[in-house]
């Protein structure tokens, strides 16, 4: 790949790291960018000595993981690069960061230069070609990001490394989420198309959130209050799977919320569900422990409670030695050595009246099991998730669940 400017690189990434690598000389001692690439190139790490942190993966998934690392790295730049015919993969993504003014920048690469197709679509509206005019209306993302307030939009091309660069971190320096087109051709339109001064989502929600930052001991349990841990405990592994409508996310809610605010211990949850909202797989994962926890996942659950014979089928063999693995036995055609039968899905029918309560009753079990989470500190957590007109029935099936799974243990 050479270009008119005389520079010459082996792929499109290895141009991006050239372009990023001159950002890193603008900006001194500032902290690096973290970037996030939808690109198939495996990156290079090493900008002339500086490491830095490359994560690779769909353009939403991307987008998402974006706004959670500005929540938790504030003064980190973070650069997300995706080629933009795949835009319609994250489109709604990419509207939610711009329309909240999020703080990222996005480099959007013009078909020319990802060298996606011969006759590529232009997304970014610097030349409608005619048959595309005729065949669908232009996705234009960098009109999106004008009419959403984001808080700068540019254009830029590889042909000038040194212009893009430095918008880029002109970019970096804008409060809030930034879309710079990036092309080929030194021709078209260049520079910045748009500026906003818009606050910045986080900044203005840390403002906002000071306030309860420093509640006195006296605020109700779990707000502004810091629980002392009951175990020592350092991590805990949760998964529950079943099918859809069987209340298996509810059921990993109020499981975290009771770890997290009922017992003071660090908790996360995890979900995978299925495409059919009725009868497709559904899994949530939980784990909690006394220390922070570092991977979300329960790839070796210490308790599996599994609602289906495709749950078995997957997961039965990934329960942690010394672990339960509790089985509805009704659900399942053989029960795996050692399993724990409780017939969930029927005390679920039996008490509610309804299969979706059967993630409540696996609560039960957890509370049984565990050691980790009391049976009481669920209760609390599902007094204050389900509707008042089910809260007794969902209580009594968390109990039935409860000492179900003490009888056979």
């Amino acid at each position: 790949m050479t270009l008119s400017a005389g520079l010459s690189y082996a792929s499109t990434w290895e141009a991006i790291m050239d372009i990023v690598a001159r950002v890193t000389a603008l900006r001194g001692d500032a902290p690096q960018p973290v970037v996030l690439s939808s690109l198939p190139e495996l990156p290079p790490q090493e900008l002339g000595g500086r490491t830095i942190s490359v994560v690779q993966g769909p353009p939403g998934r991307n987008i998402s993981l974006a706004i959670g690392l500005k929540a938790a790295l504030p003064n980190v730049p973070l650069l997300l690069v995706m080629n933009a015919d795949g835009i319609t993969l994250g489109t709604n993504h990419l509207i939610h960061a711009a329309r909240r003014n999020i703080g990222m920048t996005v480099l959007l690469l013009r078909s020319d230069v990802t060298q996606q197709a011969d006759q590529h679509l232009d997304r970014m509206r610097w030349e409608v070609l005619g048959f595309q005019g005729a065949l669908e209306t232009t996705a234009t993302p960098l009109e999106w990001a004008m009419a959403l307030q984001a808080a700068l939009v540019g254009r830029g091309t590889l042909e000038q490394p040194d212009d893009l660069a430095a918008l880029i971190s002109q970019a970096f320096d804008t409060p809030g989420f930034s879309l710079i087109g990036v092309t080929y051709a030194s021709h078209l339109e260049m520079g910045v198309l748009s500026r906003t001064d818009y606050p910045e989502f986080f900044d203005s929600y840390r403002r906002w959130s000071a306030s309860f930052r420093n509640l006195s001991d006296t605020a109700p349990k779990g707000v502004g209050v810091t629980v002392t841990p009951k175990t020592d405990i350092r991590r805990y592994e949760v998964r529950i799977v079943g099918l859809g409508g069987h209340g298996v996310k509810v059921a990993g809610t109020v499981l975290s919320e009771a770890a997290g605010i009922g017992e003071g211990l660090w908790a996360t949850q995890r979900g995978e569900y299925g495409s059919a909202t009725r009868g497709g797989l559904s899994m949530v994962d939980v784990v909690f422990g006394c220390e922070r926890v570092s991977y979300p996942g329960a790839d070796q659950p210490d308790l599996l409670v599994a609602l289906s014979q495709n749950a078995i089928k997957l997961y039965g063999h990934t329960v942690k030695p010394g672990g339960y693995l509790v089985a509805d036995p009704d659900q399942v055609d053989i029960l795996p050595e050692g399993a724990l039968p409780v017939p969930i899905v029927r005390i679920a029918r039996e008490i509610t009246d309804n299969p979706i309560t059967a993630g409540v009753v696996s609560l039960g079990c957890v509370a049984a099991l565990s050691g980790m989470v009391s049976l009481e500190t669920i209760k609390e957590a599902v007094v204050k998730k389900v509707p008042f007109k089910v809260r007794e029935k969902n209580i009594a099936a968390l109990e039935a669940g409860y000492q179900a799974t003490r009888q056979v243990m």
